[in-house]
């Protein structure tokens, strides 16, 4: 009976979920800004990619930098079935259009998820062999193998076709990219994905299997010796990372209406794992958190009134992290916090004409600057290891005693 009312408990919850999202893009698509909705879907795609990717990087201790290449086999592949076959496809089933595109969206999405998994088992069986900076390397390397394909690939293609038809031949639309997706993705498709992986990856941590995972990134020879089959680990946990990446390209392709190859470059896969480290390996909530903070600080830092905001919260939040319990080491602590707020203050008020007028030309070094200050004082990341439990919260909350009269 308690596993009866267990499960439909999680179906009830599933339900409240999937109806406040869909409430939440009836509302926002009407409420709020373009700018801001684009900013909302790019945070929720940069959440699924750095989840999926914290399963490998911080769950189970290797280092990928392939990310970008996964992304894109699933982002071409669901994009090139809906451009391709989607009218065909509507046309033929049995249901309204708006039920059939709903119907397409999903099969295309689980096609780029499964052939980018697929991809994710052919390289990692000999990768995941590797260790370290080799790993990295051999990953960074499928990331380009995939790009270069995705902008040779129509030509390689043609061969085979008349000579007449050889230059209008367009399949993934090599180097131009491939434009005209249609656009499915919305903040409640995007979301639901956050939201899913979220779970699950949470959940797989818990399980044997994530259990595993953690052994072998702890000490892979002592999981070996205790009858952990590293390899098998290992690459499970790479497939299903890389099927989320795929799943996310998919999202990102039918949002922006297109798929170019630039959006794919070693750059994307470096831009996930700063995510990843800066949020704490192996912290579900680092990753979230982090994602949605960085989509946020890149677009503030757009003009100078937003990059002081940032600079200020960023010395406030420095402090807050930075407070010592020991009475000796607070008046250092003092002097340094108070140096920097006035340090920051004269240069706003005696550059502000300078930097007003080049801020977009120091938007980039702004940032990098932000992502180093915030390793050389958090190496171990915003939250480390650790996990914001809402559960544990309220039972807290329900078990603290009343306030004294």
């Amino acid at each position: 009976m308690s596993a009866a009312r267990g499960m439909a408990r999680r179906v009830g919850v599933a339900v409240a979920a999937v109806a406040l999202l869909a409430l939440l893009e009836m509302v926002l698509k009407r409420a709020i800004n373009p700018y801001i909705y684009d900013i909302l879907i790019r945070i929720g795609i940069t959440i699924v990619l750095a989840v999926s990717l914290n399963l490998i990087n911080g769950f189970t201790g290797q280092f990928s930098l392939g990310h970008a290449g996964f992304m894109a086999i699933g982002g071409y592949a669901s994009g090139a079935l809906t451009y391709h076959l989607g009218p065909r496809w509507i046309a033929a089933l049995p249901f309204p259009e708006p039920v059939s595109q709903v119907v397409l969206f999903v099969c295309a999405l689980l096609l780029g998820a499964v052939l980018a998994g697929a991809a994710g088992l052919i390289v990692g069986v000999p990768s995941l062999r590797l260790k370290g900076d080799y790993l990295a390397i051999a990953t960074l390397g499928f990331g380009e193998i995939i790009r270069v394909m995705v902008i040779n690939l129509d030509r390689m293609l043609s061969v085979t076709r008349p000579v007449a038809e050889r230059d209008s031949f367009v399949f993934i639309g090599g180097a131009k990219g491939l434009s005209g997706v249609p656009q499915y993705s919305n903040f409640f498709w995007v979301f639901l994905a956050a939201l899913g992986v979220v779970l699950m990856v949470r959940n797989l941590v818990r399980s044997s299997l994530g259990r595993a995972c953690i052994a072998v990134r702890e000490d892979e020879v002592a999981a070996s010796a205790m009858g952990v089959d590293t390899t098998r680990t290992k690459v499970l946990a790479f497939v299903i990372g890389s099927a989320w990446a795929g799943l996310a390209g998919g999202l990102h392709g039918h949002f922006i209406q297109g798929l170019y190859p630039n959006d794919f470059t070693f750059l994307q896969s470096i831009d996930v794992v700063v995510v990843v480290v800066l949020g704490g390996n192996g912290s579900l909530t680092g990753s979230v958190v982090t994602a949605a903070v960085l989509r946020i600080v890149e677009n503030v830092l757009r003009t100078l009134p937003g990059a002081a905001t940032v600079f200020y919260l960023f010395i406030l939040g420095g402090a807050a992290l930075s407070w010592s319990k020991s009475r000796a080491r607070r008046g250092v602590f003092l002097v340094k916090f108070a140096v920097n707020l006035v340090g920051l203050t004269l240069v706003l008020i005696f550059m502000h004409d300078w930097l007003e007028s080049r801020i977009a030309f120091l938007r980039g070094a702004l940032y990098a600057f932000i992502l180093i200050m915030l390793m050389l004082n958090r190496p171990q990341g915003l939250l480390g290891r650790q996990e914001l439990d809402f559960g544990r919260l309220l039972r807290r909350l329900r078990r603290a005693p009343p306030a004294a009269a």
